[in-house]
């Protein structure tokens, strides 16, 4: 069994980060599109294609939680190759001004028992018949 995310649109995180300091990051050659499984067939048929049989998809449509608080949750965000190839292409008042809009954006979610965003990601299970 693998947990991998839906699609991009399906995940409010990877949304709300991406609107905050942004728009969503041109795919960087040294690095792995979170969603790149999220299609079920296409991930059926890597998964297929290496030997694997009775490939099955679970939906899970929990929460992310990024820290107790704000602040925690800010900085964690601020750690995630995600923001972090975000901000890096943006001037110094743009930049600035992405990151108020960070932490507006977490603030929303901060419940007060924690930083929340909607998330959906599918359990696959699979079984590899040895060739």
């Amino acid at each position: 069994m693998i947990l991998v995310w839906q699609s991009r649109s399906r995940n409010e995180w990877a949304i709300e980060i991406d609107r905050s300091v942004g728009g969503p990051p041109s795919a960087p050659v040294n690095r792995f599109d979170p969603f790149s499984l999220a299609d079920p067939a296409v991930t059926e048929g890597i998964l297929t294609d290496a030997g694997f049989t009775e490939v099955s998809f679970t939906d899970v449509h929990e929460p992310v939680f990024y820290g107790e608080d704000t602040e925690a949750a800010y900085d964690a965000v601020l750690s995630l190759w995600q923001a972090k190839d975000l901000l890096a292409d943006l001037d110094a008042a743009t930049a600035e001004r992405a990151l108020q809009l960070l932490r507006t954006t977490i603030t929303a979610h901060d419940t007060g028992a924690g930083v929340l965003f909607d998330s959906r990601a599918w359990i696959v299970s699979a079984v590899w018949q040895h060739r």
